[in-house]
């Protein structure tokens, strides 16, 4: 959790440039309509695009197993950088990032084993912090 917070520091107070995000876009956030796909439950954000997808890494719900494979974190960061235009390495650390957010908010101010603690480390190593 330190190493991922120091680095949450790093990401925002670095920030290349800002844009309005969604800031909590992932599969479950999208809903289709008669008009078509739609988006909902947007935070409303302005920040790094290279978080708008972090998020998404985390997805979808209920597949565990899936998501915490090292092989489709990194179809995922190649997909998900080369759609918003962002660097991969960069959107790997806000992953982390935000994966600790997660934890932490689940953790009401005490930091215990997590179910996502395995999939932060590995978010951790593939950003090379």
């Amino acid at each position: 959790m330190g190493r991922a917070i120091d680095l949450a520091k790093v990401l925002l107070g670095n920030q290349p440039t800002t844009v309005p995000l969604h800031g909590d876009l992932h599969p479950d956030n999208v809903i289709q309509t008669a008009a078509g796909p739609r988006v909902i439950d947007a935070k409303g954000y302005l920040g790094d695009p290279a978080f708008e997808l972090a998020n998404a890494l985390r997805h979808p719900n209920g597949m565990s197993a899936l998501v915490q494979q090292r092989s489709q974190i990194e179809r995922c960061l190649k997909l998900y950088s080369e759609a918003m235009n962002v660097d991969t390495h960069r959107l790997a650390q806000w992953a982390a990032a935000k994966c600790a957010l997660s934890i932490f908010w689940r953790a009401d101010a005490l930091i215990q084993t997590d179910r996502e603690a395995d999939l932060l480390h590995l978010f951790l190593e593939i950003a090379g912090q």
